[in-house]
C-alpha cells in the first residue's frame, strides 16, 4: 500500500515478532494514513514491533507524533517497539529532538 507521495510500506509477523518496513517520507500530507495502517498493523500482530525506517527519507513533527502514538499503543498492550535501523537524515531528527531512547536507537 502507497500514497501519492510514493510513501510505501510492507510488513509481516509471527507470534513473537511483528515486522514493519517504511519507504518514503511521513510527514502532515499523509501522516494519518501512515498512522491508520500502523495501527490496523498492531492490532493484527502480537509481540515486538520491529521498524525499519533505513529507507525514510523525510520526517517532520506529525511522523514524530505517528512513531510516538504507536509506541504508546504498543505499551498500552504490554507490547513493545524497537527501531531496528534508521536513515542518517532521520537518525539526525531523532538526536536533535532526543526520542531515539524511546525507539531502542
Amino acid at each position: 500500500m502507497s500514497n501519492e507521495k510514493s510513501t510505501a510500506w510492507e510488513a509481516h509477523g509471527d507470534e513473537r515478532t511483528a515486522r514493519a518496513r517504511i519507504v518514503g517520507d511521513i510527514d502532515f500530507t499523509n501522516s494519518q494514513e501512515v498512522r491508520d495502517w500502523l495501527r490496523d498493523f498492531c492490532g493484527k500482530t502480537q509481540g515486538e514491533l520491529l521498524l525499519d525506517l533505513k529507507d525514510l527519507a523525510y520526517v517532520d513533527s506529525s511522523g514524530l507524533a505517528v512513531l510516538i502514538e504507536t509506541r504508546k499503543l504498543l505499551k498500552s498492550k504490554q507490547r513493545t517497539i524497537r527501531i531496528e535501523s534508521v536513515s542518517p537524515q532521520v537518525q539526525k531528527l531523532f538526536s536533535l529532538t532526543q526520542i531515539g531512547d524511546l525507539f531502542g536507537i
